[in-house]
């Protein structure tokens, strides 16, 4: 007695679907204006790295390396 088995290939289709994908919206959570040099920093910025480009900025516009 020997034993057929049936190979089935999947068929696989697209459902229309009323999903939208998500769309990134870049969001400021802090602007900060000195001498007509602006720092935005968004939501979801590694704090520490923002403060410390920060600091950086400021301590090159006081010493006149940014104008």
């Amino acid at each position: 007695m020997t034993e057929q088995n049936e190979i089935i290939t999947p068929v696989f289709k697209n459902k229309a679907s009323d999903f939208k994908k998500h769309v990134f919206t870049a969001r400021p959570a802090v602007k900060i204006n000195v001498n007509e040099v602006e720092l935005t920093i968004f939501k979801g910025t590694n704090s520490i790295l923002a403060s410390d480009i920060a600091k950086e900025g400021f301590i090159m516009l006081y010493k006149g390396h940014l104008s």
